[in-house]
């Protein structure tokens, strides 16, 4: 086969994605240092980035004393967050989230609707599209500023054809979701896996700018989790992820809706642990617990849990470390296996008081090096409802230039 010489495009384009990214990682450089770090000839990058700022996709900063040369300044450049922004769609149980946001999550305007799994999902999903439009227009962006859609959902995914394979408590059977949004919204639409855009989120935004080997974990209403090696997201076979939460741990267990028996989610996803409490609720075992329901065990509720949780009761929480305790060790094992630079835990149940210092001293006796430096809280968390939405479409439709 003969040679067929370089494609200079494809060059180009991959020098400017560089850019972008050391841009992303590094925040504002100049010209100079971007070329020295890069490997870059510096009349390369002088027209790489004139390209990116007559697209808008760069700015002039403003200029700084360089610290070795008397009069010489440097220009800095750095990224036009705003130009462009995306709507970034969750879908989870019980409440699907829509926002809108410029690239780097800020400026975000937010609407909440009700997830109904018993609605047709072309009916759900037309929902969610014309509250986009509304979102857009509240937010005053037009459609041309929309650089496109990001929808995290739970569960195994086909992102190339954009189709929710199984979405736990959701979705039974495959949907055609990027399909179906892509027509109402006119624009392009990227699905993924909810785990694994938060992951994506964490490299583009969070601790993956310094980590490159990284495992996460995230706690509720479900257990869900995704590796990332190198710096890339690990993707199972089948579209499947590293699912944590359908680890067996008791063979004789209860039925999962995974379809398998005995997973660790039928212990420590918020509904089995509300069961867990009901159960051991009584004026003797747990007499905090018993007056704070005043007796009605139907009380004990995912909604009550963080209050509940406040309590300092022996007894309660002697069930909730079991449980915590089952979570830990998969976790462990894992970790011990992978050895990731950091476990990084975020979700719901994370947010109940004393749960994640739970968790983190039980990882901890699985093996002491899992402390409190090893076993960190997402600094994202609290962007959990758009952040990985957005994650998905900034670095396909931006970042790859």
């Amino acid at each position: 086969m003969g040679y067929t010489g370089i494609n200079m495009e494809n060059v180009k384009s991959r020098n400017q994605s560089s850019i972008l990214k050391l841009l992303n990682d590094a925040g504002p450089m100049s010209r100079k240092d971007i070329a020295a770090q890069l490997g870059l000839t510096p009349a390369s990058v002088t027209t790489l980035c004139a390209e990116l700022m007559a697209e808008g996709m760069l700015y002039e900063v403003g200029e700084i004393q360089e610290s070795n040369r008397v009069g010489r300044r440097k220009v800095l450049l750095d990224i036009q967050y705003q130009y462009r922004y995306v709507l970034s769609i969750c879908i989870e149980t019980p409440v699907t989230c829509l926002s809108i946001c410029d690239l780097h999550g800020e400026h975000c305007t937010t609407r909440q609707l009700h997830t109904d799994p018993d609605a047709a999902p072309a009916v759900f999903l037309k929902e969610i599209a014309d509250m986009g439009k509304v979102l857009m227009w509240e937010a005053g962006i037009r459609r041309d500023q929309l650089l496109g859609a990001g929808v995290s959902v739970p569960g195994p995914v086909d992102r190339a054809a954009g189709v929710s394979l199984h979405a736990y408590r959701i979705w039974d059977q495959p949907v055609r979701v990027a399909e179906v949004l892509a027509e109402h919204l006119e624009c392009p639409v990227i699905l993924e896996n909810n785990v694994k855009a938060f992951a994506q989120a964490e490299l583009l935004y969070g601790m993956g700018k310094k980590h490159s080997n990284l495992v996460f974990l995230k706690w509720g209403p479900g257990v869900g989790s995704a590796i990332i090696t190198d710096g890339h997201i690990y993707q199972g076979k089948c579209a499947k992820n590293a699912e944590i939460g359908h680890v067996r741990v008791d063979k004789d267990g209860a039925p999962c809706h995974c379809g398998r028996r005995g997973c660790l989610e039928t212990r420590v996803a918020a509904h089995p642990l509300v069961k867990r409490l009901q159960a051991v609720c009584s004026p003797e075992a747990t007499p905090l617990l018993w007056q704070a329901v005043d007796g009605e065990l139907s009380r004990i509720t995912v909604h009550t849990l963080p209050r509940l949780a406040e309590l300092d009761d022996p007894g309660m929480w002697q069930a909730l470390d079991d449980e915590i305790e089952a979570l830990a060790n998969v976790t462990g094992a894992i970790l011990t296996m992978l050895a990731p630079d950091r476990l990084v835990v975020y979700g719901n149940m994370f947010r109940v008081p004393h749960f994640f210092e739970h968790f983190r001293a039980a990882c901890k006796r699985y093996d002491p090096a899992y402390n409190e430096e090893y076993v960190v809280l997402s600094e994202l968390a609290s962007q959990i409802d758009h952040i990985g939405p957005l994650a998905i479409v900034a670095s396909e439709l931006f970042y790859q230039v």
